[in-house]
């Protein structure tokens, strides 16, 4: 077995230390990675975020010390007497979306890591790899089991896991998404270190078991815990409580890590207050200094690409851009999978980057001349291009007097690019954050070449001189 992908779920936690936390552990090979923005549940519940999937919670779930499910003396039964929570709901969807994506984009097999994972100085050796069942749906790498005295050895170094909770760290196979996917989850929503051992037929609500059991679904482990967590869970076990009771109980000051759950911060990206650091956080010294020679090249005619945002700002979009609904049908004739930068409040931001830094490049190049250039509009939007579902656009012009586009994820999809017919030329950057500029109507005919595997990210922007309609 060879990981894929590996995705970590955030919704609180500096994406900087998750990232220099992932760069300490000795992975065997490159693993390319994504840090995933957290479904909040509160937020979800409250109609304040649209959630990825359409669900419906376990009404189910409540049961009292009358009922027959009722198991006595459990130290669970906390859990199974209050109903399911917002918190519950948003750690369920996280993990959905991972997994939905995953099995989306072809990977065979990924790692999923909560964003509060505390690696614990080794990883699993191939040989630990290669001793994985061929029937395993998931395999954990760090949880708690419940019944370790029901529990069997596979091997030396797997072992076959019974009733276990804990989902901050755990691979699942291709085999596993589909049998998650093609589950009840989204319909009988329940806390997810429940719905695990459900699938499983481990846990002991039965009721669960009758809704969700799947005999083909096998969860193992390995014999050690690779990851713990570091949240403490009985101060900030936000799943279960509100972010009120969380703050009252961490004397205000607290900020907990499970998932889903604890309202987001404002995004970085969004954080213009201090305009001169934004940009040197976010566009490259090249451009911010105007040293056009040195950084445009031309593949075709009127045709400019040239090194605009950093790395960090594409990661940051396309984490920003996956926490809202993606629409299908915004355009007339050539609709593309995207959403609006006003969707995502980045409208106004996006149109200063284009006024103080793409306008005087585009006066450079195209040698344009009148006041209409004084003050740009424009229509901007993130797109994504899944190899599996709408994975090119046909040849067109664009509504506009210049166009930009900028590549966001090069190296996590195969095939691409924006071609030009009439140049024979196909425009795919390799590197993160590069911006192509050219003209929108009647000379610039061209398409975005089919995504061959993964998911292409991109942002257009329509942009227009002041006097032009």
């Amino acid at each position: 077995m060879k990981l894929d992908f590996l995705y970590v779920i955030n919704l609180n936690s500096q994406e900087q230390d998750i990232i220099n936390r992932l760069s300490q552990i000795n992975f065997p090979y490159n693993i390319n990675y994504y840090i995933l923005s957290a479904v909040n549940g509160w937020e979800v519940e409250q109609g304040k975020k649209l959630p990825p999937f359409t669900y419906k919670k376990a009404d189910w779930w409540p049961i009292d010390n009358t009922s027959e499910s009722w198991i006595e003396g459990n130290s669970n039964n906390k859990f199974f007497s209050r109903p399911v929570t917002p918190g519950e709901v948003g750690c369920f969807l996280s993990h959905y979306q991972c997994i939905y994506n995953s099995y989306r984009d072809g990977f065979n097999n990924i790692l999923i890591l909560e964003e509060d994972f505390k690696w614990n100085e080794s990883f699993p050796s191939q040989d630990e790899f290669m001793s994985i069942p061929d029937d395993a749906s998931i395999v954990y790498l760090g949880r708690s089991p419940q019944l370790p005295h029901l529990e069997k050895n596979v091997n030396k170094h797997i072992v076959e896991v019974n009733y276990s909770y804990n989902t901050h760290a755990y691979i699942v196979t291709r085999k596993g998404m589909k049998e998650i996917l093609d589950s009840k989850g989204l319909d009988n929503i329940i806390a997810y270190d429940e719905f695990l051992p459900a699938l499983n037929g481990t846990t002991e609500r039965k009721d669960a078991i009758k809704i969700f059991h799947n005999p083909e679904f096998k969860a193992y482990a390995f014999n050690k815990d690779y990851f713990n967590q570091t949240s403490n869970f009985h101060t900030n076990s936000l799943t279960e409580y509100t972010p009120e009771e969380v703050n009252q109980s961490m004397g205000q000051t607290g900020i907990g890590h499970n998932i889903g759950v604890f309202p987001e911060t404002k995004a970085e990206i969004l954080d213009d207050s201090n305009w001169d650091a934004w940009c040197k956080k976010y566009i490259n010294p090249l451009i911010l200094n105007k040293e056009y020679d040195l950084a445009i090249d031309e593949p075709c005619p009127h045709v400019y690409v040239f090194p605009f945002f950093t790395k960090e700002f594409c990661k940051e979009l396309i984490t920003l851009g996956e926490q809202f609904k993606w629409t299908t049908d915004r355009h007339e004739f050539y609709p593309t999978t995207d959403n609006l930068l006003e969707v995502l409040g980045m409208d106004k931001i996006y149109n200063r980057v284009i006024n103080e830094h793409v306008r005087p490049l585009a006066i450079n190049r195209f040698q344009l001349e009148g006041r209409s250039w004084d003050n740009l509009r424009d229509e901007s939007f993130i797109i994504k291009y899944p190899h599996d579902q709408q994975a090119h656009l046909s040849l067109h012009h664009d509504h506009s007097n210049i166009t930009t586009l900028v590549n966001l994820n090069p190296g996590e999809f195969e095939g691409g690019g924006t071609y030009f017919p009439k140049f024979k030329c196909n425009v795919n950057p390799k590197e993160h954050g590069v911006m192509t500029l050219h003209p929108g109507n009647i000379t610039h005919k061209h398409g975005a070449r089919p995504t061959t595997s993964g998911t292409r990210y991109v942002v257009v922007s329509f942009i227009k001189g002041k006097d032009h309609l």
